[in-house]
């Protein structure tokens, strides 16, 4: 390795140590803000702990360049593990050439892009043009940051995006998405009928634009399913029932308390149970209040009948969607899931049908966001350029793919007019789950690529 990814790895274990959980990106903001001050360059931040840097070029006649990395970062850990994200830094595992976490998710997704802006930043001998390096908040929950920021303090009318998981790729467009809130509200009633808690864990999740083909079989389903299929033996009757993080993210834990007077219970769920590999544990407990069984079904109903997984695949084009979290609140059972599409009258279909469904589930809809899709722009001189970059590096020519995840190059491209944009980025497996890693290697042939393209005549 040399000094430069020497550094970079530096410079990523300095942020590993500081909290950065979605929604909760204030710390961040703070070190972003103290790196800004230390490095003497001008800085703005804003209510929602967005971060601007600038840094004055070191070349003549080049246009100012934006680039942007969000700053936050999904926080998952095992189910034993006492890990206390908001104030315990992350423990990183280095094995050669994999970089994972000590028992939680490792925040190479942005951990990667923040380091790489960080590394410019601060160097003296790297040539650039006038860069412009924005650091958004929440993107891994609401897209709030990038919605709210000002973008008038922006000059540059070129924006590389760091938040893509390949390094053989170069992202030129992403789906639009809708996040949607299903409301069921029920009474719950007292019973003396006997009460089991179902725990499901260790399922394999990921990021549901990226591992869609998982949503099918999230935490989430696997115990809709399995309650489903005891259901056609006798009452079964919901207590609550709590599962996922976030709607973008695959669940890889669900629990669910029941009444029921189906005998030997234990094992008749845990034969329903056909996934390999996943755990799952029934104990019995103490519960006076579930919904009716009448009402049990229909919040069975509504998880298994909302779109999931690949709903449709055609000329390369998908729509998707995903349930990623479900909780119960006193007599409210609320499932929060997304639905994704480039091709957006596909995407109001599939919304409509989530409606149409949710309606005769008795559940009420409360749309969260609606985000367009970011297109690919005819002739990007960007584009162009940055692919003879990558050349020039590695002796071969990238791909170009629009990606199936929501990206904030989205909701940006609507705020910059005449904005020229690609996503970059190195490898990443597993992100958002506590088998996260990402490639040395990987980082070093990202970074050498944006430098070279920095460093050229034609950006």
């Amino acid at each position: 390795m040399d000094k430069i990814t020497d550094r970079f790895l530096e410079l990523f274990y300095k942020i590993s140590q500081v909290p950065r959980e979605s929604g909760k990106e204030k710390k961040f903001a703070d070190f972003l803000v103290n790196f800004a001050k230390e490095n003497n360059l001008g800085y703005y931040r804003d209510k929602t702990n967005n971060v601007l840097i600038k840094k004055q070029g070191n070349k003549e006649d080049n246009e100012p360049i934006i680039l942007q990395a969000h700053m936050d970062m999904v926080c998952v850990k095992k189910e034993n593990s006492n890990h206390n994200f908001e104030v315990e830094p992350i423990e990183i595992v280095k094995s050669c050439d994999v970089i994972s976490a000590k028992d939680t998710s490792l925040g190479a997704d942005q951990g990667i892009g923040i380091a790489i802006m960080l590394l410019i930043l601060e160097s003296s001998k790297i040539k650039h043009p006038d860069l412009e390096c924005l650091f958004t908040t929440e993107e891994e929950t609401t897209f709030n940051g990038a919605i709210n920021f000002d973008y008038s303090k922006l000059t540059g009318k070129k924006l590389i995006n760091l938040d893509h998981c390949k390094d053989n790729s170069i992202v030129i467009g992403c789906d639009a998405d809708i996040g949607n809130k299903y409301i069921f509200e029920g009474k719950q009633i007292e019973s003396n009928i006997p009460s089991y808690k179902i725990r499901i864990s260790n399922v394999k999740g990921g990021n549901s634009g990226i591992e869609i083909e998982r949503s099918n079989k999230s935490a989430i389903i696997i115990m809709a399913k399995i309650i489903k299929k005891i259901q056609k033996e006798d009452d079964v009757l919901i207590c609550e029932i709590l599962g996922g993080k976030s709607e973008g993210d695959i669940a890889t834990s669900c629990e669910c308390t029941i009444k029921t007077r189906i005998k030997n219970i234990e094992n008749k769920i845990e034969e329903s149970l056909l996934e390999d590999n996943t755990q799952i544990q029934v104990e019995r407990t103490q519960n006076e209040l579930s919904f009716s069984n009448e009402d049990s079904k229909k919040i069975i109903n509504e998880i298994i009948n909302l779109k999931q997984g690949i709903i449709a695949a055609k000329n390369n084009i998908i729509t998707s969607g995903n349930i990623g979290m479900i909780k119960t609140i006193k007599d409210k059972v609320i499932i929060i899931g997304v639905l994704r599409s480039i091709e957006e009258t596909e995407l109001q279909k599939q919304n409509r049908e989530n409606y149409l469904i949710s309606s005769n589930n008795d559940f009420e809809v409360e749309e969260l966001y609606q985000d367009s899709a970011w297109k690919p722009k005819i002739n990007s001189k960007l584009k162009e350029n940055y692919k003879n970059s990558y050349y020039q590096v590695n002796g071969d020519y990238p791909t170009f793919e629009i990606t199936h995840g929501g990206l904030e190059c989205s909701c940006i491209s609507k705020r910059i007019i005449g904005l020229d944009m690609i996503s970059i980025g190195s490898i990443i497996e597993d992100f958002h789950t506590i088998n996260e890693k990402m490639y040395i290697s990987s980082c070093e042939k990202t970074i050498k690529t944006l430098l070279a393209y920095l460093e050229s005549e034609n950006n």
